[in-house]
């Protein structure tokens, strides 16, 4: 079963419970202890079995492109707990989430920023890495990305010059 919930409606229970997935998984890359990230707008669960088998949040917002502003859903912490991997969770729940993201949402692109094992499995989903800037939004000032931006249209493939989060990071 497939949830999606405003991130700020998700039971205390339930946020403490991503929490724990991402502290896990994530918790111990220094780029990822370093940084302010953005709350999340929307949060996408698949369960099996009452338990949190894949999920995935989506931070909504004006985002500047080569200085145009563009609509964009950025997807962060999409994660399989080590339980339920090996079965197409991810791939499963990313078809529903750009399926929300351009349909629902009415997102011009979705963004992502990910580590480098991870781009084949974007790739294979027709995300693009971009070779740009991006700039992001920190206590201290703006600062440039230094890892992998991912893109996704459904429509033109866009090569943009430069990326402006204006925000905090997600």
């Amino acid at each position: 079963m497939v949830e999606i919930t405003p991130h700020s409606k998700l039971r205390d229970s339930v946020k403490k419970d991503l929490d724990k997935i991402v502290e896990s998984e994530f918790g111990h890359i220094p780029i990822v202890k370093s940084i302010k990230w953005a709350t999340p707008d929307w949060t996408i669960i698949f369960y099996q079995e009452n338990e949190i088998a894949t999920f995935c949040n989506i931070v909504v917002r004006t985002v500047l492109v080569d200085d145009k502003p563009f609509l964009v859903s950025g997807i962060n912490n999409l994660i399989t707990p080590h339980k339920f991997r090996g079965h197409g969770l991810a791939t499963h729940i990313m078809k529903e989430t750009e399926n929300f993201l351009f349909n629902e949402l009415k997102s011009e692109l979705g963004l992502l920023l990910c580590a480098d094992n991870l781009i084949p499995f974007y790739e294979r989903l027709d995300w693009k890495k971009v070779n740009c800037p991006v700039y992001f939004s920190q206590p201290t000032g703006i600062q440039t990305w230094k890892a992998n931006t991912m893109l996704r249209t459904m429509k033109d493939i866009l090569t943009p010059n430069q990326i402006n989060l204006n925000g905090l990071p997600w």
